[in-house]
């Protein structure tokens, strides 16, 4: 089954590199403490930091919807304000994909930024693909992107 695309394009008045530093370097650390009801904690079962290669293994809280996820960092240009990972175990596959990979970059626009996020959704072969997970995802994305820019927004200090 061929792989399925979904784009988003969030525009922000958070500068890019704040944006970059919270989702992409430091969500082990910040977003269990700003997602508290769904995220108990991050941690790394290869490497020990935001970097090429290493795997992060998000836990989620009790009664959340899936138990983990294990997230691989494929690119990191701090530069540029590129990431790229792939969702490469977990719950949150469903049994029905191989893998999630998504990609997000940060367009400094302004005092603030557009964030485009490309996610590509593999099957695994043989699977009926449900449109409905994917969307989910996104969703899910969209939400802990607002919860991080509004924590950015009322403290204006943090990661500058």
């Amino acid at each position: 089954m061929a792989v399925k695309t979904y784009r988003q394009k969030i525009k922000s008045p958070v500068a890019a590199v704040r944006l970059f530093k919270v989702l992409c370097l430091d969500n082990h650390n910040i977003f269990p403490k700003l997602m508290p009801e769904s995220i108990k904690s991050i941690e790394f079962v290869e490497g020990t930091s935001a970097a090429v290669g290493s795997v992060q293994q998000f836990n989620f809280t009790d009664g959340f919807q899936y138990k983990y996820a294990k997230h691989k960092i494929d690119e990191l240009d701090v530069d540029n304000f590129f990431c790229k990972y792939t969702i490469i175990e977990g719950d949150a596959l469903d049994g029905k994909y191989e893998c999630v990979v998504n990609e997000v970059k940060y367009y400094p626009k302004g005092s603030g930024c557009i964030c485009k996020m490309n996610t590509h959704v593999h099957p695994l072969p043989g699977t009926e693909f449900n449109e409905e997970g994917p969307k989910m995802g996104q969703e899910r994305l969209q939400k802990m992107f607002k919860v991080v820019e509004e924590y950015l927004i009322a403290n204006p200090d943090a990661y500058a």
